[in-house]
């Protein structure tokens, strides 16, 4: 049986190891220079932050879509979206996320773009702007990435007519504009059934 932790000598433990003083010094020195590293906060590039644009980096179709990430509030991975009826095609349904009804958008379908073939099992981006919580359906979540600001050109420059996007990166990355979405009177249903 193991002595109390509060009871246990560290010397003899190490020494039972085989270990002599010295490396037990060293190890100790090695984690206390760790556990200082650790602690400190990490290091900002202000600079950096800004000039750059830290997005979540979606696939919907054969296009990527990037959300800003201070609008993301969570993913969901396997979805059980329930159907509306008497909504709009590109209203896909509703989920529940503790508690809370929240619709789910497909954008491809808002924006118009022909749709073909329906992933398995899509993902959803729970997005909040304003007071607004939205679910936008994505057949796969790739990465979080940092995009220089200086490689966004505006979407009428890039000859895109699309509502609601901030921009379009040089490697072809559409820039939602998640402000301006929420505010699209579209998304608001207001029929009696």
């Amino acid at each position: 049986m193991l002595p109390a932790m509060s009871m246990m000598k560290w010397e003899e433990v190490w020494r039972s190891l085989d270990w002599d003083r010295d490396s037990y010094h060293n190890v100790e020195e090695t984690l206390d220079q760790r556990a200082d590293k650790y602690a400190r906060p990490p290091e900002q590039d202000s600079q950096n932050d800004q000039d750059t644009l830290k997005a979540l980096v979606f696939e919907r179709g054969q296009e990527r879509y990037a959300i800003p990430a201070q609008h993301v509030l969570r993913g969901v991975a396997e979805p059980r979206i329930t159907p509306l009826p008497c909504v709009p095609d590109y209203y896909r349904g509703v989920i529940n996320v503790r508690g809370r009804i929240i619709s789910v958008l497909d954008l491809r379908r808002f924006w118009r773009i022909p749709v073909r073939g329906e992933v398995e099992t899509p993902r959803l981006i729970v997005v909040r702007a304003g007071a607004h919580e939205l679910a936008i359906q994505a057949d796969d979540v790739l990465e979080l990435a940092r995009i220089p600001l200086s490689e966004i050109v505006p979407p009428v420059t890039a000859g895109i007519g699309l509502e609601h996007v901030q921009g379009i990166s040089s490697d072809g990355l559409v820039v939602v504009d998640v402000e301006s979405l929420s505010r699209d009177q579209r998304l608001f249903i207001h029929d009696e059934l």
